[in-house]
Order: C-alpha cells, then sequence, then structure tokens
C-alpha cells in the first residue's frame, strides 16, 4: 500500500512555528499516512507518529493527536482517523505543546453502488456514424447522493482486445479507461469502430469501480452488449 512519511520539526500545536524542544527532549515527528490522501465517509485509516530527540532517536514519549476540522474525528491516543462529513481534513500528531505539519485529508462520499441508469444493450447499424452512450452511475448511502468525482473503469472484453489489429475501442482509442464521475455521478463512454474496419456481431464492455482503497464497489462487473446489425 502506497503511503507518505513526513519528518518535520515541531513548533507550537495546530499552527507551528519556531523549534523548540518539547518534553522527552523532542525535536521533530515523523508522521506516517497510508496513501492516498482520501478518506471516504465512515472509512478509518490508522495514522502513525515517531517522536524524535535531537540524534534522530526515537523517544519515548507519548503522542497525542488533534484535528482541526469536522470533517474527520481522530482518536488522540490511537491517531486512528475517520471521515466524517464531505471535505477537507486537517490533522497534527503533538507532544506535549508542540506538533508535527498538519496533515490534510480530503474527505468524500463512499460509493457504495454501481448502477446503469439507462440500457445496458443496444443494437445498432454497421454504418452508425455515432455510437450510444455507456453510461454507468456511482451512488453514496452516505450522505445519500452522487458519489462525485470517482472513477469508473471501463473495459473491452469482446472482441478481445489484444487481437491485431483491434476492430473496435473507446475514445481515445484505448480498450480500457477510466472515467470520472460527474456532478450528478455519472460516467460516460463511447465505442468507435476503427476506421476501414469491419464492425463484429457484437460487442462486450464491462464496467466496475473501487473505493479508495481497492475494494471493489458493489455492482461492479455489470456490463454493456452493443450488436450491430447485419
Amino acid at each position: 500500500m502506497n503511503g507518505r512519511w513526513s519528518l518535520a520539526l515541531v513548533g507550537a500545536a495546530i499552527g507551528c512555528s519556531g523549534l523548540t524542544e518539547a518534553e522527552g527532549g523532542v525535536v521533530g515527528i515523523e508522521t506516517g499516512v497510508p496513501g492516498p490522501d482520501t478518506v471516504e465517509v465512515g472509512e478509518s485509516i490508522q495514522l502513525s507518529a515517531r517522536p524524535l530527540d535531537k540524534n534522530g532517536n526515537t523517544a519515548t514519549v507519548p503522542v497525542t493527536w488533534l484535528s482541526a476540522d469536522a470533517a474527520a474525528s481522530i482518536d488522540a491516543s490511537t491517531g486512528v482517523l475517520t471521515g466524517v462529513t464531505p471535505g477537507t481534513a486537517r490533522v497534527q500528531a503533538t507532544v506535549g505543546a508542540l506538533g508535527s505539519e498538519l496533515i490534510a485529508f480530503a474527505v468524500v462520499a463512499p460509493a457504495d453502488t454501481l448502477v446503469l441508469p439507462g440500457d445496458s444493450s443496444f443494437t445498432v447499424a454497421r454504418d452508425l456514424p455515432v455510437l450510444p452512450d455507456l453510461v454507468a452511475r456511482l451512488d453514496s448511502r452516505n450522505p445519500a447522493g452522487p458519489a462525485i468525482g470517482r472513477g469508473v473503469i471501463y473495459a473491452i472484453t469482446s472482441p478481445d482486445p489484444a487481437a491485431a489489429p483491434p476492430v473496435v475501442l473507446l475514445t481515445g482509442s484505448v480498450s480500457s479507461d477510466t472515467v470520472v464521475t460527474g456532478s450528478d455521478g455519472t460516467a460516460v463512454a463511447r465505442l468507435i469502430v476503427l476506421p476501414g474496419a469491419t464492425a463484429p456481431d457484437s460487442v462486450v464492455v464491462q464496467v466496475r469501480a473501487e473505493r479508495t482503497r481497492g475494494a471493489v464497489v458493489p455492482g461492479s462487473d455489470a456490463r454493456f452488449v452493443v450488436r450491430f446489425q447485419p
């Protein structure tokens, strides 16, 4: 799992400045954050912090975590952060009156379900210049509504996209593409028949989505089927 580490000199907690030796001889705090820098509402992640003395060694003193925003809560002693409401969350590891740099997260509505709100099966003419839109939508239950700014993965599974030369691709001349949902939670992709190629009998496009840390969104692996008339 990707993450980020930060080593910062400490200063006054929540908006620090200057360099002062804290209790236990602490002059720096190394913080660890599991990536990505996004947390879903209701999701919890574990942050870590290591107080350092002037020699770079671990100082055996307790760390207290503080939250500067209502978008997330954090357990003061364990560093477990939980998304509360969409927005920006900033937290800080502290030792006494001194603290690390602020650590910022984007808190987003969770992608709870993937649905195909319109047709999933189409029959089109072989010489149709514009093929139908393939529309998928991501919904959230907390808060209820569209999941905005999330990726929906479209992938051609038939005919074999590895065949040479390919016959049908997604816009952008790719066999797989991630489309970001708009303000209504929908993502739209479209097929193209390559110039000079004969359209196949049918094309199958699978659709899936993942949550911020890789869990598959329920409803994934729905599919579109586009059939071409003889």
